[in-house]
């Protein structure tokens, strides 16, 4: 508030919200965001929370090692970064080794434990080392056939822990472990087997 009251062209947040606990961080960040909008301030606002960066931000930079690895906006960084470290720091995210295989229309395919999955096209050598990025989310699970389609595999459900609007498991492909977030419709328990399905579109190929 006392940084605010003399509208500075430019302010530095350093972690404001992180002793907060976490409905006041939540509604803090909202009226934060709101004055700095209201004020046309511009801030530089640094954090180790993903949503308040995602939430916040017009402009992310995710740092290593004191060096800026990557920029973009929070759409672009979670959905579509170019690298590994980037991925996993800006959200949970499965991540195999995989090799590049060839393109497919639309698509790169890459052979991992999983198995051969379409990812979104990337522009990398056949034969190039990679790493498949998958995020929970973007699981999908049945537990009946629904058909033939692209990444389509088997698991069996090793783990679930309810956390509210979800449950989160743990699913075992080959010897490969699947963190997805799982619907509560979707009436799986521990140790059945279910059809994974994983949009191409959200299979994200990154540099090894």
């Amino acid at each position: 508030a006392r940084a605010l009251v003399a509208e500075p062209r430019v302010i530095l947040f350093d972690e404001p919200l992180s002793n907060l606990d976490a409905k006041l961080r939540e509604e803090t960040r909202k009226l934060l965001r709101r004055f700095l909008g209201e004020l046309g301030i511009t801030a530089i606002y640094v954090t180790h929370d993903r949503v308040e960066a995602l939430a916040l931000s017009h402009t992310i930079a995710v740092m290593q090692a004191g060096r800026v690895v990557e920029t973009g906006t929070p759409q672009h960084m979670y959905f579509d970064a170019q690298h590994r470290y980037v991925a996993d720091f800006i959200g949970r995210a499965n991540q195999f080794p995989a090799i590049v295989r060839q393109r497919e229309n639309d698509y790169t395919l890459a052979r991992c434990g999983l198995g051969t999955i379409h990812c979104q096209a990337r522009d990398l050598p056949e034969g190039a080392e990679a790493t498949l990025c998958i995020r929970p989310e973007f699981i999908r699970i049945t537990r009946h056939e629904v058909g033939p389609g692209f990444n389509v595999i088997e698991g069996t459900i090793e783990s679930m822990d309810f956390v509210g609007e979800v449950y989160e498991a743990e699913i075992r492909v080959n010897d490969e472990r699947l963190l997805a977030r799982i619907d509560p419709d979707v009436k799986a328990t521990p140790g059945e087997r279910v059809e994974i399905r994983l949009d191409p579109a959200h299979c994200l190929l990154l540099s090894a």
